[in-house]
């Protein structure tokens, strides 16, 4: 779901912290310096002195005043070359002293957008990657993953119709995870409730988090609940789905469980469109069976599912029913 306001908050309050830690560090690494290597402080005061000077001599010339040369053009150009012998002096004894050229200059985390979060008035690809950092913390994944992964698959789970189309499935799975990098493919699990498309999907999940990708999970009903008249639309409701194109992995689950609409289906096929558009990997499970789900979400969407999904189907009985059966021998 969207961040809320908390959420968003937290995240300025990052930005507000790191912006507040590199002037810090910018700081010591002044006085370091200047402490050592007093000709370099006067280097920096000059640079300042005659960058306000010569501003003050635009400012007059475009306020109409006489307060310097005739032409701004030439004042900009002087400038240009007092600065420029004045910074290249100080990289000189910086890099003679042992230092980086740049050692003096502000260092940020994210350099494209200065630690600000946004770049003009889109926000960064950091600010995407912690949005995705905190959608994944607040849904279910965080706490299921522990459980439910590839280490802790056991085939004595599975009744024998599973046991046989099992293995194919997993393989499929794996190999998703392994090209994950290389290849770009989206998974579409079908088959009756309970034969484990939720868990293999999870063990998808954590594989490819525990990589470094990006990945968010909804359930039909959190998903749709994104573009409800109180989220779509508001003061920044419309800008959080694009988490939903930015992830690399996008896991819808329970699809034909919700309630949809005609402008749900819309937006969902936009989403799926968009997202095979930027490349972006995409897992859909469902109990429904596929005739059915061209019925609820259309044939526009089945069309896309079906010509760049591999569909993967399930069988067999409920395994949660018979772990409980067994549970209570």
């Amino acid at each position: 779901m969207p961040l809320t306001n908390k959420q968003y908050d937290a995240v300025m309050r990052l930005y507000d912290r790191r912006q507040y830690q590199d002037y810090r560090r910018q700081q010591a690494r002044r006085e370091e310096v200047y402490e050592r290597f007093p000709k370099i402080r006067m280097l920096d005061e000059s640079i300042s002195e005659k960058s306000l000077r010569h501003a003050e001599q635009i400012y007059g010339l475009l306020g109409g005043q006489d307060s310097g040369p005739s032409d701004p053009v030439e004042v900009l150009k002087d400038l240009r070359l007092e600065l420029l012998k004045l910074r290249e002096e100080k990289e000189t004894l910086l890099q003679k002293a042992g230092y980086p050229a740049d050692f003096l200059d502000m260092h940020y985390a994210c350099p494209d957008c200065q630690d600000t979060g946004y770049i003009g008035r889109k926000k960064c690809h950091c600010f995407r990657r912690e949005e995705i950092r905190l959608l994944y913390s607040s849904s279910r994944l965080e706490t299921v993953l522990s459980e439910e992964n590839f280490s802790t698959l056991s085939f004595e789970v599975y009744d024998e119709e599973q046991k046989k189309i099992m293995p194919a499935i997993i393989h499929t799975c794996k190999e998703f995870v392994n090209t994950f990098s290389d290849a770009f493919r989206n998974l579409h699990f079908y088959g009756p409730v309970g034969t484990g498309k939720t868990f293999l999907s999870n063990c998808i999940a954590r594989e490819l988090l525990e990589q470094g990708y990006s990945v968010i999970y909804f359930t039909a009903f959190q998903f749709f609940e994104l573009f409800s008249p109180g989220n779509y639309g508001s003061a920044r409701g419309s800008e959080e789905p694009d988490a939903l194109l930015e992830s690399d992995l996008l896991i819808l689950d329970d699809m034909g469980t919700e309630l949809s609409n005609t402008f749900t289906v819309s937006r969902l096929f936009q989403i799926l469109n968009e997202r095979a558009l930027r490349r972006k990997s995409t897992i859909l499970s469902t109990n429904l069976s596929p005739r059915d789900f061209r019925d609820i979400y259309s044939e526009r969407v089945f069309s896309r599912i079906t010509s760049s999904y591999t569909l993967v189907k399930f069988s067999g009985s409920d395994i949660r029913i018979r772990k409980k059966i067994s549970g209570s021998r």
